[in-house]
């Protein structure tokens, strides 16, 4: 085997393995001693392709955030029905959770027990995450007739408020709530009534 193709796969298994690590604990729980004895990684290999415990929790987190988003993109988003469009959208959420429970686990201790001096970086590593949410945004005011006095800007601006908003919930019972896994299913379960809520505050009555 080249040296190339097993630094890769050595990179692939460090990363496969904190991966687990990082979505089963919180941050601050999660270590690297216990990625190194549980899955017989060297200390010395492990510091070669990451220098500290941090670099290697981003890294895992941009992975998680990246397989997700292309996830999400894969569906069609085409049917006139925007309310349709938006369960598609659920939908694959659903499925992304199932088939990547790790990844999906990661996702959520990033979005609601995030370790507060690693949020910049991990506001970056949203990026294209949260475009494709926009991107979805906009096709769906684009499909709706606004209530009078209400903008697209402004109804972007409610969504991102509200976005916020159902976080920050989460986030404070997620500290709060032994039963993480608990609490992911409640987040998903409102997360499928939060456009109702906030078409209704924007979307104009019919006659």
């Amino acid at each position: 085997m080249k040296q190339e193709e097993k630094s890769k796969r050595s990179f692939e298994k460090i990363l496969r393995c904190a991966i687990k690590e990082f979505a089963n604990k919180p941050f601050e729980e999660a270590s690297i001693n216990a990625i190194c004895s549980e899955n017989q990684i060297s200390k010395g290999l492990l510091y070669h392709n990451f220098k500290s415990k941090d670099e290697l929790y981003l890294r895992c987190v941009q992975e998680s955030f990246t397989q997700f988003t292309q996830y999400l993109q894969s569906a069609d988003y085409s049917n006139p029905d925007f309310r349709q469009n938006m369960q598609t959208m659920l939908a694959k959420r659903h499925e992304f959770f199932i088939q990547y429970p790790l990844l999906g686990n990661l996702f959520f201790q990033t979005i609601l027990q995030p370790p507060k001096h690693l949020l910049g970086q991990i506001r970056a590593l949203r990026h294209d995450f949260d475009a494709f949410h926009a991107a979805r945004h906009q096709e769906l005011l684009g499909q709706i007739t606004l209530r009078d006095g209400v903008t697209p800007q402004m109804a972007m601006e409610y969504f991102s408020v509200y976005q916020e908003m159902f976080n920050a919930y989460f986030q404070t019972k997620a500290y709060e709530n032994s039963d993480f896994h608990a609490l992911v299913q409640d987040h998903e379960a409102r997360l499928t009534n939060l456009l109702d809520i906030m078409l209704y505050g924007i979307a104009k009555e019919n006659a």
